[in-house]
């Protein structure tokens, strides 16, 4: 499969969905297993069954990460992570950065990854 046809695949599996997750909080090496079996069905991903239940964990970490940024502000917290405005995370790169955590978190749930990743790319100074 070509690497724009995966990163085709990988985007539209994250760029959200109204389907609810199917479990509380799905594991970083869980949503990379997943993720990494769809990626390696090429277009024929997009009718697997794993997709939208893929597409609605990204969606919800994603929100409880939004969530969790706002809630630390009102606080008078740090937050997590320091992301220029206007600037974005590219799939791949999530993927990749979900990839080169530390075993100890892919037993974590996949909100906690995706601040891990942010942070890494995006230290607050």
């Amino acid at each position: 499969m070509s690497s724009v046809l995966s990163k085709a695949v990988i985007a539209a599996l994250l760029a959200g969905g109204m389907a609810k997750p199917a479990s509380a909080a799905m594991t970083v090496g869980t949503f990379l297993a997943r993720a990494n079996a769809l990626r390696d069905q090429g277009p024929m991903a997009l009718m697997s069954p794993d997709f939208p239940a893929l597409k609605a964990e990204a969606k919800a970490a994603t929100t409880q990460l939004k969530a969790e940024r706002a809630a630390r502000a009102a606080a008078g917290k740090p937050p997590i992570a320091c992301v220029p405005e206007g600037e974005s995370v590219g799939i791949m790169d999530m993927l990749d950065g979900l990839s080169d955590l530390p075993a100890s978190y892919q037993k974590r749930p996949l909100k906690d990854g995706y601040a891990r990743v942010l942070a890494n790319l995006y230290p607050c100074r």
